[in-house]
C-alpha cells in the first residue's frame, strides 16, 4: 500500500481510509484526519442533478466548488464557471493551486470562465465570454445554452454559478428563480449538472424555500472559530431520489487541496462508510 507523504503541519496517522485504503494524514492545526487521494465526495453526489450550496460567507462553499471542478476536469468532464463574486483574473490566481493545470484546461475547453462580475462595476471585461449588463438574465441564459451545446458534444457539462447572491442586487427574485429553473432543466436534459452557491440569510425565507425546492441536492455549510483554528463542516440536507449522508462532516482546506475528514466517532464513522459503500454498489 502506498504511504502518504508528510508535509509541514501534517503527521501520518495509523488509520487507513475505508474509501480507498490510503493511510490518513492528520492536520496538526485543525486536528482533523483526512485522506489525500479519495474522491469520495463525487460518489455522494449523483450526476444529472442541481445542487444548492448554502452557508455563511467564509464557510467553504466556493472552495468545495473548486474541488468538485478539479475532480470533474481531471476526468475530462468540462465545467463552466460563472464568476459573479470576483473577476476571472483574480479567480485564476486564487484557485490555481486547487484546480490543476488551469491554463491548459482552459485551452482544452475543460474549464470555461464566464465573467459576470466586471459589468457590475461598470468595467469592460477582457474575457472571451462575458456579460455586459448585470441584469441580463436572458442573455446569460442564451450564452450558457450555447456553451453547453458547444462544450458538451462529447461529455455532459457542469455549470457552476458562484454566487447567485450577487444577482439579487440587480435582478428581481422571481426572474432569478425562473433563470435557475430554466438553466437547471437545460443542463440536466443534456446529461450535466448545475451547482450554485448562495449566502445564508441573503434572501427571504420564502425565496430560499423556492430555491431549495428547485434543487435536487441541498448542501449546507457552517464554520466554527477558536483561537488559531478554523473548522469547516458541510452536510447533505437532501439528494433527491438517492441515498445520502446527512450528518455534519468536517473538511480540511489546505494550500493546494481540500480534503474530506470523515467523522471520527465510531458509530457515525461506520454509518458514513456504510452509506458510501451502498452508493458505490448502486
Amino acid at each position: 500500500m502506498p504511504q502518504a507523504s508528510s508535509t509541514p503541519g501534517h503527521t501520518k496517522s495509523a488509520l487507513a481510509c475505508q474509501g480507498c485504503g490510503e493511510p490518513y494524514q492528520k492536520d496538526d492545526l485543525t486536528g482533523l484526519t483526512y485522506c489525500t487521494r479519495c474522491e469520495i465526495i463525487l460518489s455522494l453526489m449523483p450526476e444529472g442533478r442541481t445542487y444548492m450550496l448554502l452557508g455563511e460567507s467564509g464557510s467553504g462553499k466556493s472552495i468545495l466548488l473548486y474541488k468538485l471542478m478539479d475532480l470533474y476536469i481531471r476526468s475530462s468532464r468540462p465545467c463552466i464557471y460563472v464568476a459573479l463574486d470576483e473577476p476571472p483574473t483574480q479567480l485564476r490566481a486564487s484557485v490555481g493551486g486547487l484546480i490543476g493545470g488551469l491554463e491548459q484546461n482552459e485551452r482544452d475547453g475543460l474549464l470555461t470562465f464566464v465573467d459576470c462580475h466586471s459589468c457590475m462595476g461598470g468595467l469592460v471585461s477582457q474575457e472571451k465570454h462575458h456579460m455586459d449588463s448585470p441584469g441580463d438574465l436572458n442573455g446569460l441564459g442564451f450564452l450558457l445554452s450555447k456553451l453547453v451545446a458547444d462544450l458538451g458534444k462529447e461529455r455532459p457539462v457542469r455549470i457552476c454559478i458562484d454566487s447567485v447572491t450577487a444577482m439579487f442586487a440587480h435582478c428581481d427574485s422571481d426572474a432569478i428563480v425562473k433563470f435557475l429553473y430554466s438553466t437547471s432543466a437545460r443542463v440536466k436534459s443534456a446529461g450535466g449538472s448545475l451547482f450554485f452557491t448562495i449566502n445564508g440569510g441573503a434572501v427571504s425565507p420564502e425565496v430560499q424555500k423556492r430555491l431549495e425546492q428547485l434543487a435536487d441536492g441541498l448542501i449546507e455549510f457552517k464554520v466554527t472559530e477558536s483561537p488559531g483554528t478554523t473548522k469547516r463542516y458541510f452536510r447533505f440536507s437532501k439528494v433527491r431520489g438517492k441515498l445520502y449522508f446527512d450528518t455534519w462532516t468536517p473538511f480540511f482546506v489546505g494550500k493546494n487541496a481540500i480534503q474530506l475528514a470523515p467523522p471520527e466517532e465510531g458509530e457515525t464513522r461506520d454509518r458514513f462508510y456504510k452509506v458510501f459503500e451502498l452508493i458505490k454498489a448502486g
